[in-house]
């Protein structure tokens, strides 16, 4: 675990606060998970195009099977 210190606007940590106090956890462990999650969904982003290919394809392949 490595501690680190970050600037935010008043009313962001203001919302995180209320989010957090919610979940029952702390500021740090809430700010943790959001990042964790949004690098999360950063990668599965990254994959669309990748996904829509190989979605694409197995929709071809599965025409083609029909068409014979």
């Amino acid at each position: 675990i490595m501690r680190i210190n970050i600037t935010m606007n008043e009313e962001l940590v203001k919302k995180i606060d209320e989010v957090a106090s919610k979940m029952y956890v702390s500021r740090s462990a809430y700010v943790a998970f959001a990042v964790s999650q949004k690098i999360q969904a950063d990668r599965m982003l990254d994959n669309l195009p990748e996904l829509a290919q190989t979605m694409k394809s197995a929709v071809e392949f599965e025409q083609a099977k029909q068409v014979e």
